[in-house]
């Protein structure tokens, strides 16, 4: 069986990881697996590829809306899908989601077209004009996709609010990652070592992390990721908080007490689920579907959309040590059980041979 994983560029975040955790499992890299992506922009990093994909970088396809570019992806889109003739095309983002079910379409009537959305569609990531028309197209890109993978529960519940996959087959993915090493477990807990990790950009609400370190100054903050807000958050950056710009995640949260998302909404993030497996407890905004990860008071705390409430959680979690390493335990043993690699390649095994069926069904 060949597989087409389409995304519109492969820089590092939670799409790149969800993409590389995918291909590890022996029934899938039996397959003959490609990868279809463009270029990063000045301010992102790209990540590596795993190695079992079979990779094709695509002249024009990029994030920013260009008439131009975009006409070039698409015809380069379908001359690579017509060279590999999928049986399975996989899009992932907006964009990319776009332009490859398209082009899939006109190219290769016979592969079946599967769309993951990992991102809200409709609230805090664009103005509500072009939110509208991201769900309109989204709508009539519906009626030319065979299924659905979406990443959480409460995105799930916005697509469906939002009038989509209302006749469309689909399954909720939570994300899965490989089982973390513990080095010195428990012994972090003594400092008060906050880590946070993302894109700088506004989505992400970097600023809160440097409100929420005014607020608390007798703790240490680590900001791990880049992105155009970095030059002004340089501006204003408190002596207690620390750019350390992008880091490997397994390594940067065995040093952490606590982690801390500020975000105004996310789908599921890894940064929490990579924090928890090394046993590291949240204190993080309460949107999006960030209370598929976070058990508030079990792995940690959920908080308003405000750096007073994030501080206040904050020091709540780091003023009791032996509540702080129990958070940490359970974060630990919630993670592993519920965010499993193998789990998550197990149910795209299963949602894809579904969707196939289904397809040859009709």
């Amino acid at each position: 069986m060949k597989v087409l994983h389409i995304i519109t560029r492969f820089n590092s975040g939670g799409t790149a990881t969800w993409l590389n955790q995918l291909v590890t499992r022996k029934d899938f890299t039996e397959n003959e697996i490609h990868l279809i992506f463009g270029n990063c922009s000045s301010n992102e990093k790209e990540a590596t590829p795993s190695s079992n994909f079979k990779v094709t970088r695509i002249r024009g396809l990029r994030r920013t809306i260009n008439p131009v570019f975009d006409l070039v992806a698409l015809l380069n889109l379908m001359l690579v899908i017509r060279k590999i003739k999928p049986d399975i095309v996989n899009t992932h983002t907006f964009k990319a989601g776009l332009l490859g079910r398209l082009a899939c379409r006109i190219a290769s009537r016979k592969s079946v077209v599967i769309h993951t959305v990992h991102g809200h569609l409709k609230y805090g990531y664009f103005s509500p004009l072009i939110s509208d028309f991201i769900l309109f197209l989204e709508r009539k890109l519906e009626r030319i996709t065979d299924g659905f993978i979406v990443a959480g529960n409460q995105l799930l519940g916005e697509l469906k609010e939002s009038g989509l996959l209302e006749k469309s087959l689909y399954k909720v993915i939570l994300p899965g990652l490989e089982r973390n090493a513990q080095k010195g477990f428990g012994n972090k807990r003594l400092g008060n070592k906050i880590g946070w990790v993302g894109r700088l950009t506004q989505i992400k609400r970097p600023d809160r992390v440097l409100d929420v370190a005014k607020l608390l100054p007798d703790f240490e903050f680590y900001m791990a990721g880049s992105g155009e807000l970095e030059e002004q958050l340089q501006k204003d950056l408190p002596r207690n908080v620390h750019l350390v710009g992008w880091v490997d995640p397994k390594d940067f949260w065995q040093e952490m007490s606590a982690g801390l998302l500020t975000s105004d909404n996310e789908a599921t993030p890894y940064a929490i689920i990579e924090g928890n497996m090394a046993g590291v407890p949240f204190v993080a905004t309460n949107v999006g579907s960030v209370a598929d990860v976070v058990d508030d008071g079990e792995n940690g705390y959920l908080a308003e959309t405000d750096s007073a409430d994030l501080a206040k959680k904050l020091n709540k979690l780091m003023a009791d040590k032996s509540d702080c390493h129990r958070l940490g335990v359970n974060a630990r043993n919630l993670s592993l059980k519920k965010f499993s690699r193998e789990r998550f390649q197990r149910e795209h095994s299963d949602f894809y041979i579904e969707v196939m069926k289904g397809r040859h069904f009709h």
